[in-house]
């Protein structure tokens, strides 16, 4: 490809990146799930469960047993689902701090993982969600496998309750020897990047996400899963289709606030990665990997390492799945 082409289509990748990656501010809440006040009582918690049909079931545990049990149960509706600023709920009997009737709670503020409302006589409270899964997004890349100096790059998103594992991830991985392919990452492939690396070859930054967020990066590799499976991938060049999966993953992260640190991949002049390919002889292919290890040194503090994943109910070595 010749250089003019090349810096064109990267200013297209730039100009044609999704909505959810570039242009979407803000946090679209969803509250079905099951919660509890972030003070409770350990020993003899209360949980809520809301679903989807407008329920909300109150449950009650015990120290003696992890076993929760409905005791009441009610319906729900809000003003705004996505942006809600009022909660009614309609209980039949005084019950988990629903009075009997209709109940009103004043949003004040939500994110990803909580929720804080005001209702009539107490101080505002603040729920969290309980979820029996933990999520990581893995960033991942090597150098010096393909013809080029580049090697398999991609994210990789895992979900996992301690018994059972479901790994996801998409970008470029080897094909024929000595190039590449792109697509859904093999097994042998991915599990070579689920410990920290030992050789500046490789880059890896593992991240713990909330549920949402997990959720939001995989719809986009499965979009791209799906792209690819089906011949419908945006660019002929795999390494431009690459950068953009890089990019819309990780970007998708701060769609709901500020939490990671990001960095521009835009081809501004700021931009000292992607400026820097080709006119310093930097192939274009490198661009995700050298992309994941800045982000890696600017989130060192959030890297979550060996030690803490793998003692932490990790079950890659128990089971993997799809």
């Amino acid at each position: 490809m010749k250089r003019s082409a090349i810096i064109s289509s990267l200013i297209l990748i730039c100009l044609t990146a999704t909505p959810a990656a570039l242009g979407q501010k803000g946090c679209e809440f969803n509250i079905v799930g099951t919660w509890k006040a972030e003070k409770s009582d350990e020993a003899n918690p209360i949980l809520y469960r809301f679903t989807p049909d407008a329920k909300v079931a109150v449950l009650s545990g015990s120290g003696q047993s992890p076993e929760l049990r409905e005791i009441a149960s009610a319906g729900y509706t809000m003003d705004n689902p996505k942006a809600p600023k009022v909660i009614l709920v309609k209980a039949d009997k005084d019950v988990g701090g629903f009075a009997q009737g209709i109940t009103s709670m004043d949003i004040t503020g939500y994110d990803d993982t909580s929720l804080t409302f005001a209702k009539p006589g107490p101080a505002p409270t603040r729920w969290v969600r309980v979820d029996p899964y933990r999520y990581f997004m893995v960033l991942a890349g090597r150098t010096g496998t393909f013809y080029d100096g580049s090697g398999p790059t991609f994210p990789m998103l895992i979900k996992t309750d301690g018994q059972q594992t479901q790994i996801d991830a998409v970008g470029i991985y080897p094909g024929r020897p000595g190039y590449w392919a792109f697509g859904a990452i093999p097994a042998e492939t991915y599990k070579e990047f689920m410990k920290e690396p030992r050789k500046d070859v490789d880059v890896m930054l593992r991240l713990e996400i909330t549920a949402v967020q997990y959720e939001r990066g995989l719809k986009i590799v499965k979009t791209w899963e799906r792209r690819a499976r089906n011949n419908e991938l945006l660019y002929p060049d795999l390494t431009m289709d690459n950068i953009l999966v890089a990019k819309e993953v990780t970007e998708s992260l701060n769609q709901c606030g500020e939490k990671f640190k990001l960095y521009k991949l835009d081809w501004s002049i700021e931009d000292h990665i992607s400026t820097s390919s080709p006119l310093d002889g930097t192939q274009i292919s490198l661009i995700p990997f050298l992309y994941f290890k800045e982000l890696k040194r600017l989130n060192q503090p959030l890297h979550v390492p060996d030690e803490k994943f793998y003692g932490q109910g990790h079950a890659m070595q128990k089971q993997e799945g799809r």
